[in-house]
């Protein structure tokens, strides 16, 4: 880690995201090792782990875990990641939203195969269920179905198959693909966030300095409003050291909570930048008040 640990991980991911392998008990060991006293599982555009969560964090109560999800909305510049934290035990009334989530995953697997195939790639439905069970647990799929495929585990296999020279081409081969096919867009902004509001829960942009264009008023502003945001994540790995001062100033003048996370993806991850995010400990209080407790 390139920071000491902090008292608080929350932006994390489990093997129930589409693109994460870690293992949710390493989470809660490395946080025991490291002295972290707070988690926040956010797994990408699903609650489905969540009862996991619950469960674990009986076995490990010096840890405060806040119920968290990762939610990616379309909005005026485009797709953006949401931390949404706090949700209660009962999420049935956004179920709707959250099977919004399934549906996009599935067809967005079921898109890629249909657009690499309109450019002469024998790319099926099949070949991707392997993929997937390559790599992800049974569990997840039976909840889950056939989502789309981790990008670096994609782009690896386009390459064995001659789809592309290297690496650096995937990109441009994925963007081919995706005007060959009706490709579908996450869900609305004002879809999701007034729904998950409705519980109590609170919002921050997740790795903001992409989104933020590099700290740029005018986005800044019209993002917050656009994605009823309560917090930024002003420290994380994608955000620069000099620009974690400058996030964290606009969240006190416009009265946003700060947080931070490694984004662990991998067991790999959590043991090498686990709560090394550089985010302020005293955020974390932050958080808590917001949520009432």
């Amino acid at each position: 880690m390139s920071n000491p640990a902090a008292q608080y991980d929350l932006h994390l991911h489990t093997y129930w995201s589409y693109d994460a392998t870690a293992q949710l008990e390493n989470h809660f060991k490395r946080a025991v090792a490291l002295g972290v006293g707070c988690l926040a599982i956010t797994d990408h555009h699903i609650l489905d782990s969540l009862p996991d969560v619950v469960a674990m964090s009986a076995d490990y109560p010096q840890i405060r875990t806040i119920p968290s999800a990762e939610l990616t909305v379309t909005t005026s510049i485009g797709a953006v990641d949401l931390l949404c934290y706090g949700f209660p035990d009962d999420i049935g009334p956004i179920q709707p939203v959250l099977d919004a989530y399934h549906r996009w995953q599935q067809e967005t697997g079921a898109a890629t195969c249909a657009g690499m195939q309109a450019l002469g790639h024998d790319y099926t439905d099949a070949h991707r269920v392997e993929l997937l069970q390559s790599y992800r647990p049974a569990r997840t799929l039976q909840v889950q179905g056939h989502t789309h495929v981790s990008n670096s585990i994609q782009r690896e296999y386009f390459v064995e198959r001659g789809f592309i020279d290297s690496g650096d081409q995937y990109r441009d081969v994925m963007q081919q693909a995706k005007e060959h096919v009706d490709w579908p867009l996450y869900p609305a902004v004002d879809f999701v966030i007034p729904a998950v509001k409705q519980l109590g829960v609170v919002v921050a942009i997740a790795h903001p300095h992409g989104y933020f264009s590099q700290g740029e008023r005018t986005r800044m502003d019209r993002l917050r409003l656009e994605c009823m945001l309560d917090g930024i994540e002003c420290a994380h790995k994608g955000v620069p050291a000099e620009f974690t001062p400058v996030y964290r100033a606009y969240c006190v003048e416009h009265g946003l909570f700060s947080t931070g996370g490694s984004d662990a993806h991998s067991d790999a991850d959590i043991e090498t930048t686990f709560a090394g995010h550089g985010g302020d400990d005293a955020w974390l209080g932050e958080l808590l008040a917001r949520l009432g407790n």
